[in-house]
């Protein structure tokens, strides 16, 4: 399988700094989103802690016969340990966290794991599947059908989370391991898109653009021609047998 990935973030117009962190790492198959949380600059220092934990842990497990996911739960609860440490040790970190959304692939799998309100998608054939659940009060009550999708965009507590990196000692992330697809493409987002842009308009705008950083800076200006209240972070990669 042969990897075409992009990103792209944005502080958006509401934040005067931004608090979400992505990375690739091609070599490894590895991409990924977190998006901090924390007074002052302790959410970016959540955030990149995140990244580089997380990436550095999937280095160590590379070539391994350990599951994908295994090794995406690995990754996951170095980055919390890491973060965890941190906000002990440092006063102006204290209480600090993540989300974490991160996509792994080898061969002819690949595996997902998450921890927030940070989201993947998969866009298979111009259709579109969320394939994350938000650990969020809001995620929760639109998993009880108690309010509406209407209703969440404009929910007082749809940002508090009820699962992050960092705030405990331990952390318990979603996994999932599937089978791609030819042509398909993963979409990793913090929830600064997702406030301002509906799922299926993530879908259409890679319909017919070969050029997912196109894509990607397409839908941040769409969230920021929008209100961009938050960070906003856009990481796609798309799967090709050459």
């Amino acid at each position: 399988m042969i990897l075409k990935a992009a990103g792209c973030t944005d502080v958006g117009l509401r934040r005067a700094e931004n608090e979400d962190t992505w990375a690739m790492a091609p070599h490894l198959g590895l991409v990924l989103v977190a998006d901090g949380m924390g007074g002052h600059s302790a959410g970016q220092v959540a955030s990149q802690l995140a990244a580089r934990a997380a990436v550095r842990a999937i280095e160590t497990l590379h070539g391994s016969e350990a599951r994908l996911a295994e090794r995406l739960r690995h990754a996951v609860a170095a980055a919390n340990r890491t973060i965890h440490t941190a906000a002990q040790e440092r006063a102006d970190c204290a209480g600090m966290g993540t989300t974490l959304v991160a996509v792994l692939f080898d061969g002819e799998r690949a595996a997902l794991a998450h921890v927030g309100d940070s989201r993947a998608y998969l866009v298979r054939q111009g259709r579109i599947r969320q394939l994350t659940d938000d650990h969020s009060i809001v995620g929760e009550l639109l998993r009880r059908r108690e309010i509406s999708e209407d209703a969440a965009r404009e929910h007082p507590h749809r940002h508090v989370l009820t699962r992050a990196l960092g705030v405990r000692p331990r952390v318990e992330p979603d996994l999932a391991e599937l089978t791609p697809a030819e042509g398909d493409v993963f979409v990793l987002c913090s929830d600064g898109l997702t406030t301002h842009v509906e799922d299926h308009e993530i879908a259409k705008a890679l319909v017919g653009e070969p050029d997912l950083q196109r894509v990607c800076e397409d839908l941040v200006d769409a969230a920021n021609g929008r209100g961009g209240e938050d960070n906003t972070t856009v990481v796609m990669a798309r799967c090709s047998s050459g």
